[in-house]
């Protein structure tokens, strides 16, 4: 890929991009305006890889590079740690049990309402003299 290269022009003050061959490096360029553009000095743009280096806890295997990482995480069907995924995880199961226990209350109802007449008078009854109940997930 050829390197790009930032100028300034001195006329109507803008700045533009070009990428070009090494070989026209030295070609003069113009902004849009038609005037000679001046080639400005900046940093380049540099990929550091990161150091990765440790064994799979998943399987021990060692890991070396990045994609023998995403490899691994794909292997495990995991995704790689964020700051916040713990916080997001334990909502989720939040609203997972919560969703859970609404579906048990409809249940219920839903069975209650459909008890005789008779055993509904029973159950009430029974929770007016003070029954105590519990739900307890299994």
């Amino acid at each position: 890929m050829p390197p790009v290269y930032e100028y300034s022009c001195d006329t109507c003050g803008s700045k533009f991009d070009r990428t070009l061959p090494v070989a026209m490096y030295n070609a003069p360029q113009h902004c849009k305006c038609g005037a000679a553009a001046r080639k400005l000095l900046s940093a380049p743009a540099v990929f550091v890889p990161q150091n990765i280096c440790y064994d799979s806890p998943i399987d021990g295997r060692p890991i070396t590079s990045m994609q023998a990482r995403i490899e691994d995480l794909k292997r495990a069907d995991c995704v790689p740690w964020e700051p916040g995924i713990k916080q997001d995880g334990e909502r989720r199961q939040r609203e997972e049990e919560a969703a859970l226990d609404a579906k048990i209350d409809a249940t219920v109802d839903q069975f209650i309402d459909a008890l005789p007449e008779h055993k509904k008078t029973e159950l009430a009854n029974e929770l007016a003299a003070g029954a105590d109940v519990d739900f307890v997930r299994q």
